[in-house]
């Protein structure tokens, strides 16, 4: 397909840009879409022009939704899960929630197409949030010409490989990889786009020989069942997209085999945009900048200038580079990942490469741990080897021939303290292993629930409230109590364990905190389960008294 029949973004609404016959999603045609997109315009029409919450599974309704905010004059912020922290954050916020947010405006059942107009690429911003170095949620801004002169990048650099094939996607688009290349890409690029994420590998593989494009991230690619019948899929499939975080060598091999081809890995943030591509196979390759940017090496930092950034300056990055003989540049790591240990400089990436090179490790994360003094914690992923060891000789077994590794490769001052040995990495929406969660593994959330009874709607457990909770740091200064947002979460997990509930968390009622929850207080929970109302009753009570109570609502899954 040729760049120059692509829409720009801000021409989506315009009439008669659009013919009312091609599909958007399968069995939406643009007539019905724009139609959809005129409802939800008219609906944010009565609030002042402002900020508004945007969350909607249903990447085709999210579509209309996000073009109807900004027919309305409206900046639409994207929260990246509907978790009751992410509510909370959200509500101290002035934001008109939407979607399918507690408390969204109700939204006509179509609208007139007919007043849409185009749009002011300059004017018409969304507000997408990143983890940042420290895994708190940090906002960044972007405006509808970024976003579109990066799309127009991606279809000059990869768009005659795709053709018409449709989209299909494993990732999240409330953040920005799976917003550009599961929804305002196919769109401007006239592909039809599929609204629902995959899930589970049986939904990829069942997808057939229909030519599609596949947007994935590290964190499906590295577990790709090589049991699988993966045949109709690798007849179909025109390009597989991997972002969010290095895909491992192994997994990239995999993909190949299993696919029969190499999967397209995309470099970039949430702050650069896109940067680099390259498609490597499993083998080392360097990235290749995508139409438009530009890059230097300074210092040992990569710099860059881009259309994607919003300035026409050069802009330095935390992450180290050198560039290759073969053209383009090497990634060696993160700047800013060093940290003093007793007046010594530390790489947590060479920490992390010693641990790789051990044969009981199939991946490794190393965090510095907050305290006192300042402790590593390594996160290892054990290979079958270290599987056999862990299984037959336990934690501390396999921990030792660790640092037996590490001997004469780091010093002992850098050797990891805190061990953890996780069947895999944790991963976030977009394929991405966070500081905050790779933190948790060590100070987590939620105490371990001592089950008294499970089933036929009911459920009995007790808690304590152990000092160490992560959830204890930060929130009321000087005093550790337990925030009223972190039983709610507490509720919402436990729910899911006990009674298996998959739909989204929808709202709450009659919710009331009565006591205080302090540090080592044990609780007595009951859960009850009503699922032809899809509501869970929770209570949180201890010798002081009921410290939480109410019901919280989910939304039923198709076919429940």
């Amino acid at each position: 397909m040729a760049t120059e029949t692509r829409l720009p973004l801000a021409r989506m609404c315009e009439p008669g840009q659009l013919p009312g016959e091609r599909e958007i999603a399968p069995g939406l045609p643009a007539s019905a879409w724009l139609a959809r997109v005129a409802a939800w315009r008219e609906a944010l029409a009565g609030s002042a022009p402002g900020d508004v919450a945007l969350f909607h599974d249903d990447a085709a309704e999210f579509s209309a939704a996000l073009f109807g905010a900004w027919q309305a004059g409206h900046t639409p912020w994207l929260p990246g899960d509907v978790l009751p922290a992410t509510l909370q954050r959200l509500a101290e916020k002035t934001v008109v929630p939407v979607g399918e947010l507690p408390g969204a405006l109700p939204v006509p059942a179509t609208g007139e197409a007919g007043r849409l107009t185009g749009l002011d690429p300059a004017a018409c911003r969304l507000v997408l949030y990143t983890s940042g170095s420290t895994g708190e949620p940090a906002a960044i801004t972007k405006t509808l010409e970024q976003l579109d002169r990066e799309v127009a990048a991606l279809e000059a650099a990869f768009g005659a490989r795709l053709g018409r094939a449709a989209v299909q996607g494993t990732v999240s688009h409330q953040h920005i990889y799976g917003l550009l290349f599961r929804v305002l890409w196919p769109l401007s690029a006239g592909r039809a786009f599929h609204p629902r994420r995959l899930a589970y590998n049986e939904q990829i593989a069942a997808l057939g020989e229909t030519p599609l494009v596949l947007v994935a991230s590290p964190a499906h690619l590295k577990r790709l069942p090589a049991s699988q019948d993966w045949s109709q899929l690798a007849g179909g499939l025109r390009a597989v997209f991997s972002s969010g975080g290095p895909l491992p060598p192994d997994a990239a091999m995999d993909v190949r085999r299993l696919w029969g081809q190499a999967a397209i890995e995309v470099f970039g943030s949430t702050e650069t945009g896109g940067v680099a591509w390259r498609a490597p196979g499993g083998e080392q390759a360097p990235w290749q900048p995508l139409p438009g940017v530009a890059w230097r090496v300074e210092a040992g930092r990569l710099q860059l200038q881009s259309p994607h950034l919003g300035h026409e300056g050069w802009q330095a990055t935390q992450d180290r580079a050198e560039a290759s003989p073969l053209g383009g540049f090497v990634l060696l790591g993160r700047a800013d990942r060093i940290v003093k240990i007793e007046e010594r400089r530390i790489s947590l990436e060479a920490v992390e490469a010693a641990l790789l090179a051990s044969p009981w490790t199939a991946e490794a994360r190393v965090v510095p741990l907050p305290g006192h003094r300042i402790l590593l914690g390594a996160a290892v992923v054990p290979s079958p080897d270290g599987q056999a060891v862990l299984a037959a000789e336990g934690r501390n077994a396999l921990a030792n021939r660790l640092r037996e590794d590490l001997a004469g490769r780091i010093d002992p001052i850098a050797w990891p303290r805190r061990w953890r040995f996780p069947d895999a990495l944790p991963s976030d929406a977009r394929g991405k292993t966070t500081q905050r969660d790779l933190l948790g593994l060590f100070r987590p959330h939620m105490p371990t629930p001592a089950w008294h009874e499970r089933g036929n709607g009911r459920a009995r457990l007790e808690l304590v409230a152990d000092p160490g909770l992560a959830v204890f740091d930060g929130h009321f200064p000087g005093a550790e109590i337990l925030p009223g947002v972190a039983l709610l979460d507490w509720a919402t997990r436990l729910g899911r364990e006990a009674f298996g509930l998959s739909g989204a968390f929808e709202g709450m009622d009659a919710v009331k905190f009565q006591h205080l929850v302090r540090p080592g207080t044990r609780l007595d929970v009951e859960l009850t389960w009503q699922p032809l109302k899809q509501q869970l009753g929770f209570r949180f009570a201890s010798a002081t008294g009921v410290h939480a109570s109410g019901r919280l609502r989910f939304r039923a899954e198709q076919g429940e």
